[in-house]
């Protein structure tokens, strides 16, 4: 739940919880130097008094008002926040909400359980299981090409609680799903990065789809056996010499 509701508010609902309430309190001011002179020692203590003083005041004032939230006391700020997220569920939202809370009375809820009740009800609860099983079982499609099916399994791997092997398994599957076995086995030849498997795929693929545009163009050349060539070049100098040209 951030910044879009929020930004004309200037709340942030995520600091809310986990900053806690507390008063920020100016730092203690830095005192006048006394000196060697027992006068002007005199004059500094008094000054320095009048500093610590006053500070304490603040500090005092700051204290009884409490915490304080974008210029509002905490408790109002956070009321005013749980308001906002309310209003932002919408009907079907919020008799969701209360399905699952009916008791729940929103202005004696704190804000911390608020939003713990809204996780409970709104977060998506994922299989982990079943998106392994629809990661492992996921194909190279005939209309995908090499850098579709990698950043699907990228994609994929990232719902699998796969940790620090993410990359390496989305790699994995990439080179053993990959159709076409010529490319697979030249990936398996060397240990490779998941960025260099993807760009050795890219630059396989984008060979064949150049020489297919080659050959769909029609673009043939033409060879002949030695002996025409060399009758060719023959008639050629005869008619050149015909002709008076050296």
């Amino acid at each position: 739940m951030q910044p879009a509701i929020f930004a004309r508010e200037g709340y942030d609902p995520m600091m809310l919880i986990r900053r806690g309430p507390s008063v920020v309190l100016p730092p203690e001011p830095r005192k006048y130097p006394r000196g060697d002179i027992p006068e002007v020692a005199e004059v500094m203590d008094k000054k320095n008094k009048r500093l610590m003083d006053a500070w304490e005041n603040e500090c005092f004032r700051l204290k009884a008002r409490g915490p304080m939230v974008n210029g509002l006391p905490w408790t109002e700020a956070c009321d005013r926040v749980k308001s906002i997220i309310y209003m932002a569920l919408g009907t079907t939202g919020r008799l969701r909400f209360h399905q699952k809370y009916p008791r729940d009375e929103l202005h004696t809820t704190s804000f911390e359980d608020f939003f713990k009740y809204l996780e409970e009800t709104f977060k998506e609860v994922r299989n982990v299981t079943l998106d392994r099983i629809n990661l492992f079982s996921r194909n190279h499609q005939p209309t995908e090409t090499m850098e579709e099916f990698y950043g699907e399994l990228l994609q994929m791997a990232t719902r699998c609680d796969l940790g620090t092997e993410e990359k390496s398994i989305a790699r994995d599957l990439f080179i053993w799903k990959v159709r076409n076995d010529e490319i697979r086995r030249k990936l398996c030849e060397e240990v490779v990065t998941p960025n260099k498997a993807l760009e050795m795929a890219r630059t396989w693929e984008l060979g064949r789809q150049t020489a297919a545009a080659v050959s769909s163009a029609g673009v043939v050349v033409k060879e002949e056996p030695t002996f025409l060539v060399n009758r060719h070049n023959d008639e050629r100098s005869k008619t050149t010499t015909a002709n008076g040209w050296t």
